[in-house]
């Protein structure tokens, strides 16, 4: 059941809107209104795209599904995560034909995921009721992103590569005008600890408690992989999954954190980023 603060929070939604809604929670956050005059510090440029960007034009890079054919293109079939199947309902999911444990995402917003460890365990109508709840929504109306207007919302599921408790890292690389700017890794954990790293593999953002690992041994091809793929972009954060010598291209990420995050994106990988980049037409070159 929803806290007392969640229903306040959707009925706050629900009055003014996503923009204004999305400036009370960015005030409530940082203390003060968005600075997109310029912006000069990275949530007021991760705001300004939120704000005064329209990225509706490439709003197929946001998409879980759509993207796979961007990133097939320019890097190949085996760098993209296997997929079981792609659904308009969850209903049309055969439950008996998935592996024991798997990831359903919807395509079509951010961090409306689901990972089932156990198939035949799972409260499979609960998680129907939610993963519906989800997909019936238009993403682009909770904060006003337009990246994410007119995309349809569908169910995409694919294997738990690795497996609950395998060794998987998420590794996420920051480019900026075609040039990579380092990136941070973190075990695929929602409670994993980051450690970000610049192009080299020096440490340049310490993880919050405990000590900096060396970067992933994967680390420099995820570099490579990822300037491929921001090449005909301003700028972009390609997230990749790598389990053992394997890394696959989950999705392209351009408003980290939404301008909501004391900490994402660091300073380090933001600090040459112009956001007014993005009003080029067309966004997306080459």
């Amino acid at each position: 059941m929803p806290s007392m603060r969640r229903i306040v929070e959707r009925a706050h939604h629900l009055i003014v809107g996503p923009r204004l809604h999305y400036l009370h929670r960015f005030r409530r956050i940082h203390g003060r209104d968005p600075i997109l005059d310029p912006p000069i510090e990275p949530f007021d440029k991760i705001a300004y795209l939120v704000l005064r960007s329209d990225l509706s034009s490439i709003n197929h890079l946001a998409d879980k599904h759509l993207v796979r054919d961007f990133v097939r293109a320019r890097v190949g079939e085996s760098f993209l995560t296997p997929m079981l199947g792609v659904y308009d309902r969850f209903d049309q999911i055969d439950r008996a034909s998935l592996p024991k444990s798997f990831v359903i995402k919807c395509t079509h917003g951010c961090r409306w995921n689901e990972r089932v460890e156990d198939r035949d365990a799972v409260d499979w109508r609960r998680l129907g009721r939610r993963l519906e709840r989800w997909r019936r929504r238009d993403y682009s109306r909770v904060w006003g992103e337009s990246l994410y207007r007119g995309l349809v919302g569908r169910l995409m599921v694919e294997p738990w590569i690795g497996g609950p408790g395998g060794d998987l890292h998420d590794v996420k690389i920051f480019v900026d005008g075609g040039r990579p700017r380092g990136g941070i890794v973190h075990l695929a954990d929602p409670t994993a600890q980051c450690t970000g790293y610049d192009v080299s593999g020096t440490v340049v953002v310490p993880a919050e408690a405990g000590a900096d690992p060396p970067p992933h041994p994967a680390y420099e091809r995820c570099i490579e992989i990822a300037t491929v793929l921001g090449a005909s972009l301003p700028a972009v954060r390609v997230d990749m999954l790598v389990h053992e010598d394997r890394i696959c291209v989950g999705e392209l990420t351009f408003l980290s954190g939404a301008g909501l995050n004391l900490r994402v994106p660091a300073a380090v990988y933001t600090r040459d980023f112009d956001p007014r980049t993005f009003d080029r037409r067309p966004i997306l070159q080459g």
